[in-house]
């Protein structure tokens, strides 16, 4: 038996020194941060806008590693998706609404803030529709998410265009809305971008245009008290800050 005791112990050593592993260093001014593949990772929910494609670049160009943080982006088409993400804990980093954080009425599970982003969305209506601005979308359909940012802009519209009632047409994925416009099956939609430009590229009509400052990125709240997510997420917007200056250049 003691032929084996060797064997065993060199085991068990092993699989110490990979729960051990995991270790922080400082690498020009920046937090690295190592780990096992798995853990060291840091997961974040992104929505198809440009303002997440950002963190899609730090990816993919390597700019996330360059600056000690282990990235993978989980794409989704709609906010609704990332509602049910969050409840079933799918990243560590979430890109939502605050307007839909708000109504997670458990403080247990609801997201806290980590980086306002300001995302630029538009308006626009099908160019076979007739509809020449704001007020000729009384009575009409216009896609947007329902308890949000989009919605919020939209009632806002009927309040100040006198005898405007616009309707609500709750289509959550952000694809599904750009094609139900494209193809006339929906009067109009609030859309971001890169969709509002493909959009009024081919001949769409845009009514109006707004900066909506109440979406960002929100971290989870099953990463409250865990040291290495919370230094992992700090970190995210450094990476994102850089990434987007480097695109804008």
């Amino acid at each position: 038996m003691h032929r084996f005791l060797p064997i065993v112990l060199a085991g068990l050593l092993f699989g110490t020194g990979i729960m051990t592993s995991c270790r922080q260093t400082g690498k020009d001014n920046q937090d690295e941060i190592f780990c096992d593949k798995d853990s060291a990772t840091l997961k974040v929910a992104i929505l198809p806008i440009r303002e997440c494609d950002v963190l899609r670049y730090a990816q993919e160009s390597g700019l996330a590693e360059q600056m000690g943080l282990r990235l993978e982006v989980i794409p989704f088409d709609a906010t609704m998706d990332i509602d049910t993400a969050i409840l079933s804990e799918t990243a560590h980093v979430y890109f939502c609404d605050s307007l839909r954080i708000q109504r997670i009425e458990n403080d247990s599970l609801r997201p806290d803030a980590l980086l306002h982003v300001p995302v630029k969305a538009m308006l626009i209506a099908n160019k076979d529709k007739n509809i020449e601005n704001v007020a000729g979308l009384h009575t009409h359909m216009v896609g947007l998410t329902r308890w949000s940012q989009l919605e919020q802009w939209a009632e806002e519209m009927s309040d100040t265009v006198s005898e405007t009632n616009i309707y609500h047409a709750q289509i959550n994925s952000i694809p599904l809305r750009y094609r139900m416009v494209y193809d006339g099956l929906i009067d109009a939609a609030i859309i971001p971008q890169p969709w509002a430009d493909s959009l009024t590229d081919t001949g769409h009509r845009l009514l109006e245009e707004r900066i909506l400052y109440g979406m960002g990125f929100f971290t989870s709240p099953h990463i409250r008290n865990d040291s290495l997510r919370q230094k992992q997420a700090q970190l995210l917007k450094k990476v994102y800050t850089e990434a987007l200056g480097q695109q804008t250049d």
